[in-house]
């Protein structure tokens, strides 16, 4: 077997209103795009996917949701 070292820092964060803080968590780590994937409905009925669109817009991240 080849050795390899494998590296995958993550930040999770938890909290009242934590969804608004991805676009300036993606904007920190030096991110321009994004891909947003989600299952069902709720994620839409819920406004959820609205807060995650509208934080990413005012960071200027682009995604591949038509927020």
């Amino acid at each position: 077997m080849q050795e390899f070292n494998y590296y995958a820092p993550t930040q999770v964060v938890f909290g009242a209103h934590a969804e608004s803080q991805i676009g300036k968590l993606v904007k920190k780590y030096g991110g321009t795009k994004v891909l947003v994937h989600y299952g069902g409905k709720s994620a839409e009925k819920s406004g959820l996917l609205d807060v995650v669109c509208q934080s990413l817009e005012e960071e200027g991240i682009g995604s591949d949701y038509r927020c």
